[in-house]
C-alpha cells in the first residue's frame, strides 16, 4: 500500500480522538472550541496523509506519542486562534516568576490561587505571600474561555467525519437530486401527481383510487409502470436505487 492510499486503522483512530480530547480538558477548552480543535487535528493529520503514524518507531506506546504531537498542535491551533501569547512588560520588569504567573492564569486559565499553588509545586522560590503580591501587580488582561473538566466529560463522543468524505457525499447527493428533477420533467403531469401523491402524501394507491374514483388495479398497474420507467431512466443515467433514498 502506497503512503498515499495509506489509512489509519480504526483503533488508531480511537487512540487518537482520546488524546486530543484528553489535551482538551487539560487545556480548558470549551464544548465548541474543544470540537474546533478536534476538527483542525484530523484536518491537519489529513493533509499529511496521517504520516503520523507511519513515523511511529514504538519506542513508546501509541498513546504517549500522539499525546506529544496533539499537544503541539494545541499550541499551533491556540496561536493561530488567538495569536502567539506574549508577556506583558510589567510581568517582564517582575521576573520570571511574574511571568509564569501571568501565563497561567491567563493563557492557560488558572485561578490565581491555582496558578501559585502550582508554580510552587514546580520549585518557585518565591513565597506565597509574595507571588500573591505580584499577582497584584500585574495588570490586569482578559482572560481566555475554559470549561471545566466536568463539563468536557458531559460531551457526547460522536465519530469523526471526515470532511472530505462529507464533500463527496453532498456532491453525489446535488448529482442524485438533479438526476432526479430531470427524470421527473419527463413524465406526463398525471404520473408525476401520482408519485407526489404516493411519496410526498404517503398515501396508498388503494386511496388514491379511491380519491380518484378509479379501478385500483388499473392504478396499480399504471403505478408500476411508471416507476420502471424512472428506475431505467436513472440506471441510465447512472443513479442506482439506493442513492435515493
Amino acid at each position: 500500500m502506497s503512503r498515499q492510499d495509506r489509512q489509519p486503522t480504526p483503533e488508531q483512530l480511537a487512540v487518537l480522538d482520546s488524546v486530543i480530547r484528553q489535551a482538551a480538558r487539560a487545556g480548558r477548552l470549551q464544548p465548541q472550541d474543544a470540537e474546533d480543535f478536534s476538527q483542525s487535528v484530523h484536518l491537519r493529520l489529513i493533509e499529511r496523509q496521517y504520516d503520523v503514524f507511519d513515523r511511529f518507531d514504538g519506542r513508546s506506546s501509541l498513546r504517549t506519542y500522539l499525546t506529544v504531537v496533539v499537544r503541539r498542535l494545541l499550541l499551533d491551533w491556540r496561536n493561530a486562534e488567538h495569536g502567539k501569547w506574549r508577556s506583558s512588560a510589567a510581568a517582564l520588569k517582575l521576573g520570571e516568576a511574574a511571568v509564569a504567573l501571568e501565563r497561567l492564569i491567563y493563557r492557560d486559565s488558572y485561578q490565581s490561587a491555582e496558578a501559585i499553588r502550582l508554580l510552587r509545586s514546580r520549585g518557585c522560590m518565591e513565597s506565597t505571600m509574595r507571588l500573591q503580591e505580584v499577582w497584584d501587580q500585574l495588570p490586569k488582561r482578559q482572560p481566555r474561555r475554559t470549561v471545566s473538566s466536568e463539563s468536557l466529560d458531559a460531551l457526547p463522543v460522536t465519530a469523526f467525519e471526515d470532511p472530505l468524505e462529507a464533500e463527496h457525499r453532498r456532491r453525489r447527493r446535488v448529482q442524485v437530486a438533479s438526476a432526479v428533477a430531470r427524470m421527473l420533467q419527463q413524465l406526463s403531469p398525471e404520473d408525476r401527481w401520482l408519485l407526489r401523491a404516493r411519496y410526498q402524501g404517503t398515501q396508498s394507491i388503494r386511496s388514491v383510487a379511491q380519491a380518484l374514483d378509479l379501478d385500483p388495479k388499473a392504478l396499480y398497474r399504471r403505478y408500476d409502470r411508471v416507476l420502471r420507467t424512472l428506475r431505467r431512466s436513472l440506471e441510465s443515467a447512472g443513479v442506482t436505487e439506493s442513492q435515493i433514498h
